[in-house]
């Protein structure tokens, strides 16, 4: 009687299996992605056939990743790797939840670069809340590490005031009434109403205003080493980077060596300093992991889950043989960082608690992208910073730039020291 049910049992399995439905794996991709993808989906099926998995696979394009997570929305596709910023916009726009995330090795889980605020050890007499009034310097606009973090943090925390509640450029007008100048590289791509507010973040960048256009790659002081640099020369008194910065330049650049840590610090949080390396203890906020996200009722995110993470084992760092299929190199498809980050050494399961945009990004990561977004108009008042009297002007300011601008500046100052006594 007993192998009888034994029996039965298995033929239910069986006949179970024979007619439930393929597991779905359409993977949204843009058109550059699209034929990694399609070497993507080969594997994806040998690795399913090896886990007796029934899967049907393909890629679909995307315009782009928010394009995406509207055709995932839609039952359109079904998977695709987001970073930090899109992760928090499918959540919350299109209710998809982060089901694996890429990581980078050793990094703590979900971490994909910390935010720092590097400063010279001999320019002392300042903290993180007593920045106002010095000069800054940025990776990006509204990068994740030089702008979001760092700039969401200080807002949320009154350690910057709002100003402008009237427009979405908010953000930009605070940190040009806060930091006396900045260099902000591509502020000139955000259409800003404001002449002296562009100008005030872009016054450090170089001797041009080129810097700051949406155009501004190969320029002085862009990106994470040029913020570095920026304030390396002296021309600010803190960059916001991400925490490996440092060590990057030293390898990209003779003239840094591993001496030069001992000659700067980390701003903290609680108005503290750190020694460099100190990032895990000092740090402003992080850049999450890129993560894979999918529909919140998809009933194959446990499968799809056991196929991705055997792919980063199977075909991630093990996979030394560069002629064959690599998931976190992309140098065969004449691109970077193609589905999957290239510095990518895994990919990990999210634990089924932190499956929500909010769990996996956290509290401050939120908090930090909607301080951004939000203003506080109860409390905070139309700026009145923006005056020909209160820009006075700066030793460092650009002196060739647009036929304009100099003439803004020389009218500046000639009504500043008219009207200054008066």
């Amino acid at each position: 009687m007993a192998a009888k049910r034994f029996f039965i049992l298995l033929a239910l399995v069986a006949f179970q299996r024979a007619y439930s439905a393929p597991v779905s794996f359409k993977w949204c991709v843009t058109s550059s992605e699209r034929a990694k993808c399609q070497d993507f989906i080969k594997y994806v099926n040998e690795i399913a056939l090896n886990k007796s998995l029934d899967v049907s696979a393909s890629c679909v394009e995307g315009s782009s990743y928010d394009d995406c997570a509207a055709k995932i929305k839609d039952n359109k596709a079904d998977l695709v790797t987001l970073d930090g910023g899109h992760v928090y916009a499918a959540g919350k726009n299109n209710s998809l939840v982060p089901i694996v995330a890429e990581q980078y090795g050793n990094l703590k889980y979900g971490v994909k670069h910390y935010a720092v605020a590097v400063v010279k050890k001999s320019n002392t007499g300042f903290n993180l809340k007593s920045l106002k009034g010095k000069n800054s310097c940025h990776s990006g606009a509204r990068t994740v590490e030089g702008w979001n973090v760092p700039i969401g943090y200080m807002l949320r925390e009154k350690i910057i005031a709002p100003v402008r509640c009237d427009t979405e450029f908010h953000d930009f007008y605070s940190v040009a009434n806060f930091f006396e100048w900045s260099c902000v590289p591509g502020l000139m791509s955000y259409e800003i109403a404001s002449e002296e507010v562009s100008d005030k973040l872009c016054g450090l960048c170089t001797i041009s205003l080129d810097v700051c256009s949406a155009s501004s790659s190969g320029n002085a002081f862009t990106g994470n080493d040029g913020a570095l640099e920026c304030m390396a020369a002296g021309q600010g008194d803190v960059a916001f980077v991400k925490h490996t910065t440092l060590h990057e330049a030293a390898d990209k650049n003779p003239k840094w060596n591993v001496s030069d840590y001992q000659h700067y610090q980390y701003l903290c949080k609680d108005g503290t300093r750190e020694e460099i390396g100190q990032h895990e203890n000092c740090f402003l906020g992080f850049d999450p992991a890129h993560a894979v996200v999918t529909r919140k009722n998809n009933k194959d995110i446990d499968d799809i889950v056991t196929i991705l993470t055997a792919m980063g084992r199977i075909y991630g760092p093990n996979q030394t043989d560069w002629t064959k299929f690599q998931l976190f190199n992309s140098t065969k498809y004449k691109g970077t960082n193609l589905m999957f980050k290239d510095s990518s050494t895994a990919l990990v399961s999210i634990p089924k608690d932190n499956r929500t945009y909010q769990g996996y990004l956290g509290d401050d990561y939120i908090k930090d992208t909607e301080a951004l977004k939000t203003c506080e108009t109860s409390t905070t008042k139309r700026p009145t910073f923006i005056s020909f009297t209160t820009i006075t002007p700066h030793a460092r300011m650009p002196s060739n730039g647009s036929s304009f601008s100099n003439a803004y500046y020389l009218i500046n100052l000639f009504i500043f020291l008219f009207f200054k006594d008066l």
